[in-house]
């Protein structure tokens, strides 16, 4: 008769005639499967955590900031590049930040009007007809503070405006080598000329893109979303002659976008072509930038199609055989830049039109691709 204060083994119930040695066994065998199945678990557990990680890690690679350096000689084409993302990726201006750049169009208005007077002058040519000469004296005696807080045009100025622009000796004078107004507007600005001296003018975009807002140097940052990135725009005004000083702070930007203008082929001293290419040569070769790559904007291309027909190209360039082909000046001037690559970087030239935002549009398509690449190395994921 068996004791019923004897205590059975947990695993006795499995089989009657096994004894306690083996059901110890048996429960050995079991705890090792047991431990392999917890092992097993905890493995797939670190390897699914290690997963969510990486994703988690990839999001924010794929939402990080990516630090672009935007520079130039010419400060009026990369303002408006900073104008363009604004319109572009950060759904446009306030009605009052557009009425912020009235003055800057008004005194446009009124120096061009003034210059266009001056230049006729100049050359010894008058307009043809008599109520054109007394509108010249309305341009040139008209107020030029154009910030002052109670500054409005006279009634006469935009009439005298619009009339001499009529006048059959302005394309004349815009026919003439001596005669080349480099950021000119005027053929924008002047038709429309009764709207922009209203006392109800309120800046459309594309006002506010062909404006050029006097800077006194320094760096302004833009920030706004590009598909997977965020993007960084530091835009570098001025400050030429202590650029040594200052460069190595943006050492770690992704890309630099460096705009030249292609109708400054002519130009002397310190905005001249010449000029863009030393600083050219001076960025593309800083031993700051040696892992960055180089978006070239050439601008200007209408101004450069116009300016290429009454300045020919080899009178500054003899080795220069294209003529007046504007797809052979482009890649010419193009050519200067890219020997200028000692570092052999990368570089990505496009031609644009900074005041076309449909242009504009079009090559940052192709710009976004080159910058989410350029992240893509720098993150070591390429």
């Amino acid at each position: 008769m068996l004791d019923s204060t004897r205590t059975l083994h947990p695993l006795a119930n499995l089989h009657p005639v096994l004894s306690t040695s083996k059901l110890r066994g048996l429960q050995k065998v079991l705890g090792i499967l047991a431990w392999k199945k917890r092992l097993a678990a905890e493995r797939a557990k670190a390897r699914s955590d290690e997963i969510d990680r990486q994703i988690e890690e990839d999001a924010k690679f794929f939402k990080r900031t990516c630090n672009i350096l935007l520079m130039g000689l010419n400060d009026s084409d990369t303002s408006a590049i900073v104008k363009q993302m604004k319109i572009v990726h950060q759904s446009g201006y306030s009605c009052e930040e557009l009425l912020n750049f009235r003055p800057s169009i008004w005194r446009y208005l009124i120096e061009t009007s003034r210059c266009i007077v001056q230049d006729l002058r100049s050359s010894g040519l008058q307009p043809t007809t008599h109520a054109n000469k007394a509108n010249c004296k309305h341009i040139l005696n008209h107020p030029t503070d154009t910030n002052h807080p109670e500054f409005f045009f006279r009634p006469e100025f935009a009439n005298a405006v619009q009339e001499l622009w009529a006048d059959n000796i302005i394309p004349v004078l815009f026919k003439s080598p001596a005669y080349f107004p480099l950021a000119d507007n005027a053929a924008y600005f002047f038709p429309d000329v009764h709207r922009l001296t209203s006392k109800e003018y309120i800046p459309s975009s594309d006002d506010i893109l062909r404006a050029h807002v006097t800077s006194h140097g320094g760096t302004t940052e833009t920030c706004f979303p590009m598909g997977q990135l965020s993007i960084r725009l530091c835009h570098v005004v001025g400050q030429r002659s202590e650029r040594k000083k200052w460069i190595h702070v943006f050492e770690h930007v992704t890309s630099i976008i460096f705009c030249t203008s292609l109708p400054d082929y002519d130009r002397r001293g310190e905005y001249g072509e010449g000029q863009s290419l030393v600083l050219f040569d001076s960025v593309i070769n800083s031993r700051w930038f040696l892992r960055t790559s180089i978006i070239l904007f050439l601008c200007g291309i209408v101004e450069f199609k116009i300016k290429l027909s009454k300045v020919p190209l080899e009178d500054y360039f003899p080795e220069y055989t294209g003529g007046t082909d504007i797809n052979k000046g482009a890649k010419y001037i193009l050519w200067r830049f890219m020997q200028a690559n000692r570092a052999r970087l990368n570089v990505y030239p496009h031609i644009t039109s900074v005041s076309d935002t449909s242009n504009i549009r079009l090559v940052f398509v192709t710009v976004k691709e080159t910058i989410l690449q350029n992240a893509l190395k720098e993150s070591g994921i390429l």
